[in-house]
């Protein structure tokens, strides 16, 4: 099944985060201590999403990280892509170079329509909408 990587997983663990401090700075610590998550792992993640544009790094005594832009506007998709690349759920929705059964293969068109759907789901749910209170029923 779809399973999203460590990375990922902490890459929205620190925005979500970071998001739902409001415009505070958030050292790496504070995420690292709180989720008790790897330290060393966390910070090459930030590294990736500050670089890809989606967070603001503060050096110094009172560093940390901010939103470079608003939380409803980075999606889930944009973090996946940012610290893993595009994620495909079958190599031929990427390209058919390789693929040993390209002439009989039956899935490629279902399997695109799939990914497509995927990406929608990915690409529609922000960080805005993951700092929301949960309703438990």
């Amino acid at each position: 099944m779809l399973r999203l990587s460590k990375r990922v997983e902490y890459g929205l663990i620190a925005m979500q985060h970071i998001a739902g401090r409001s415009g505070a700075v958030v050292p790496a610590k504070e995420i690292s201590e709180q989720y008790n998550i790897s330290h060393e792992l966390l910070s090459k993640v930030l590294n990736l999403l500050s670089k890809s544009g989606y967070l603001i790094s503060l050096q110094g005594v009172q560093g940390g990280y901010i939103l470079a832009q608003t939380a409803s506007r980075i999606s889930v998709a944009n973090i996946i892509n940012a610290v893993e690349g595009r994620q495909n759920i079958v190599e031929c929705t990427v390209a058919d170079d390789g693929c040993s059964c390209k002439t009989q293969c039956t899935i490629k068109n279902p399997m695109e329509k799939l990914q497509a759907k995927i990406d929608d789901v990915f690409q529609s749910m922000t960080i805005a909408e993951m700092i929301q209170p949960t309703i438990l029923a």
